[in-house]
C-alpha cells in the first residue's frame, strides 16, 4: 500500500468517523430520514453490498423499514471506523463491527450475533460535507446462541441440512433467513474467499486513488 493511503486529515477524519457512527446508530434506531442523509443526496452514485440486499441505498432502507417493525432489535455494537483515509474529495474507511438481533425459531428465543468487517466509500461535496458512497461487509463468523439455557431445541433438521449449503461465516444468519422465508445470498465476501475480499479490498484502494473510472453502482 502507497503512502497515499495513510494521509489522514485530523478534521476530515474526525467528521467521517462522526458521520459512520451515527448512521448506524440511526438505522438501529429506525430513523430513516437522518439515516439517508448520511448518504449521497443522489442515490445512483450509492450501493449497498451485505448478505440480504445489494443495490441503491433507497432500496436498502425501504427494506430495512419493513423488517424494522418499529422497535429496537437489531444493535450494530463494537463499531469504531479506525481506518479512515483521506486522499483529496475521497475517502475509505474500514472497521471491524458485532450485529446481534433476537430471533424466535419455533417458539425457541436465540440471539444470532454476526462478526464482520465493514468498509465504506465517501465524498466530499463542494459545500464540504462528507456523504457515504457504499456500505460493503465482508462476513468473518456467526453464532446463534439459545437464550434460555436448558430450553428445548428445536432447530428443524431439513433447515439445518439446506444451511449448510452456504459459508461458515455467515451459516448461522443463513438458517435464520430461511426460516423467515427469504433467500440468502451466496456470493457475499466472506474470510473463506479470500481471492474475493482481496478483489473488494484492491477495488476500496483503487476508489481512494482515482484508479474506478470505469467502476458503476447498479
Amino acid at each position: 500500500m502507497t503512502t497515499t493511503f495513510t494521509h489522514k486529515r485530523a478534521d476530515d477524519v474526525a467528521e467521517i468517523a462522526h458521520l459512520l457512527k451515527r448512521e448506524r446508530f440511526y438505522r438501529d434506531t429506525a430513523r430513516w430520514e437522518l439515516c439517508r442523509s448520511a448518504f449521497h443526496p443522489d442515490g445512483s452514485k450509492t450501493y449497498i453490498n451485505v448478505s440480504w440486499y445489494q443495490g441503491q441505498i433507497d432500496g436498502f432502507l425501504k427494506q430495512s423499514a419493513i423488517m424494522h417493525k418499529d422497535r429496537v432489535n437489531v444493535i450494530h455494537s463494537s463499531f469504531d471506523p479506525v481506518e479512515i483515509n483521506v486522499q483529496g474529495h475521497r475517502a475509505t474507511s474500514e472497521a471491524f463491527c458485532t450485529i446481534t438481533s433476537e430471533v424466535n425459531i419455533d417458539g425457541v428465543g436465540y440471539e444470532l450475533a454476526l462478526y464482520l468487517r465493514l468498509l465504506s466509500r465517501l465524498e466530499k461535496s463542494e459545500v464540504g460535507r462528507w456523504h457515504i458512497l457504499s456500505l460493503e461487509a465482508i462476513y468473518i463468523r456467526d453464532r446463534l446462541l439459545n437464550t434460555c439455557p436448558g430450553a428445548h431445541l428445536t432447530l428443524r433438521p431439513e433447515l439445518v441440512r439446506e444451511a449448510e449449503g452456504f459459508p461458515g461465516a455467515y451459516r448461522r444468519l443463513a438458517l435464520v433467513m430461511l426460516h423467515r422465508g427469504l433467500e440468502p445470498r451466496r456470493d457475499v465476501p466472506h474470510e473463506g474467499d479470500q481471492k474475493g475480499v482481496k478483489l473488494l479490498l484492491e477495488a476500496h484502494h483503487a476508489f481512494l486513488d482515482c484508479r474506478d473510472r470505469t467502476v458503476t453502482y447498479e
